[in-house]
């Protein structure tokens, strides 16, 4: 297959999902060694956790493009368009460049021993961030895991810090039963005498964490313990540091309760990388909090009436939602829509959102895991609180130009990629 056109590229890139989520790190070494190491030829900071690793890079990215410094981030998934989940100092990879770099490695994988081997999705699109950030020479990398930690594609740095986010039950197929043991997974991406900041608050997880922490002489710093946020009102407070504080901080486009942690968590990585040579003064870590942008997480795209879109896509997401919720609309309730992934836990979320919900609707989002309106109403036919939707754009539209109801839109990353879609094409 030639990668022609940008159309043909994702073909390829998506063709490779046939090959699933296979965890461990042989195939991305190899991948990785197959391109001259890319991964070593920058300088970087690892994020994983449960929830709020976007949210956390996008923080930092922001930071540290307001100081000057040529960044580059890696998140996933994307809302709209590949090119969102490798940028530089904001900006989205090109589709050329996409484009050059899935041929070259295409090729480099076909006239390798390597060529029947099964590089999934993630493993191809990480070699294709690394490889794109050295070659731009960036000043440094924002990484954002995938799924886990110890066997997650991204984990073949060489960080400066490390930062936990949260544990929450999650991909618990992958990862473990317990929150130990998802902990363990996430925990075990700290490197030997590298710092590590965690924003978790479960005793059990955080337990984990230290252990690890402790046996590779990795500094360790905790939320609400070594630094924490002093929240003056919904959108401004106070960072107590590790080393430094700073005063009156807002946020203004990525706001949220749950974004007073993830911006302390992006505070006190820049407070640990101007330790090794990263000049950020007080002016970039201000303007830097209140620029950073996160589509589609608590993103409210109309006050009146209000019509949210947010990506909690699991209980813990739901649960910094509904504190969202409680925060800035107090009392209000909504026409929910909620679309779920199968490996989700749908009756849990649906408990957490019952007392803000007028009604429910229940739709099915584009991605094979999605459940389909027929699982819907198998499991939720006898309540009457539900409604069953064929597809997301026409449920948008409906709600949208009808405005006889708030509006909430989640469950699932996926949706909201399909849900802001259709928004966009309405604003045009």
């Amino acid at each position: 297959m030639s990668l022609r056109s940008i159309e043909d590229t994702y073909k390829y890139l998506y063709s490779l999902e046939k090959f699933g989520i296979l965890l461990g790190l042989e195939n991305i070494n190899i991948l990785l060694g197959l391109i001259g190491n890319p991964e070593k030829k920058f300088k970087s900071i690892h994020i994983v956790g449960t929830n709020g690793k976007g949210s956390t890079a996008a923080f930092l990215n922001s930071i540290l493009t307001e100081a000057g410094y040529k960044t580059g981030a890696y998140t996933s998934p994307h809302l709209i368009d590949f090119s969102e989940r490798i940028t530089i100092s904001g900006n989205p990879i090109s589709h050329e460049d996409i484009k050059n770099l899935a041929f070259m490695i295409k090729e480099t994988i076909e006239n390798s021993p390597y060529s029947k081997k099964p590089f999934t999705f993630f493993e191809v699109t990480t070699a294709m961030a690394f490889y794109y950030f050295a070659k731009e020479n960036v000043d440094i990398a924002i990484i954002e895991a995938g799924l886990g930690g110890r066997l997650d594609a991204t984990n073949t740095l060489n960080p400066l810090t490390t930062i936990i986010t949260t544990i929450g039950l999650d991909h618990r197929e992958f990862l473990g039963d317990t929150i130990e043991k998802i902990a363990y997974e996430k925990a075990s991406v700290i490197k030997n005498n590298t710092p590590c900041i965690t924003g978790t608050k479960e005793k059990e997880a955080l337990n984990v964490i230290e252990c690890e922490a402790k046996a590779k002489n990795a500094p360790f710093y905790r939320l609400n313990k070594e630094f924490f946020a002093e929240i003056i009102n919904n959108v401004q407070f106070n960072y107590k540091g590790i080393f430094k504080n700073y005063n009156d901080i807002v946020l203004e486009s990525l706001i949220g309760i749950n974004q007073f942690d993830n911006a302390s968590l992006a505070i006190a990585a820049i407070e640990l990388i101007s330790k090794r040579g990263f000049k950020v003064n007080e002016r970039d870590i201000y303007w830097g909090i209140k620029k950073a942008k996160w589509p589609g997480r608590f993103e409210i795209i109309r006050k009146t009436p209000p019509f949210i879109i947010d990506g909690a896509h699991n209980p813990q997401g739901v649960d910094s939602l509904v504190k969202n919720l409680d925060t800035f609309f107090p009392g209000q309730k909504f026409r929910i829509i909620l679309t779920v992934l199968k490996d989700k836990d749908i009756n849990e979320m649906i408990d957490k959102l019952r007392p803000y919900a007028l009604e429910i609707v229940l739709v099915p989002n584009k991605n094979e895991r999605s459940y389909k309106r027929e699982d819907y109403e198998k499991q939720f036919k006898n309540d009457d609180h539900f409604i069953f939707a064929d597809d997301i754009p026409s449920v948008i539209k409906d709600c949208f130009y009808k405005k006889d109801k708030p509006i909430l839109f989640t469950g699932s990353l996926y949706g909201v990629g399909e849900a802001k879609e259709v928004l966009n094409e309405i604003f045009l």
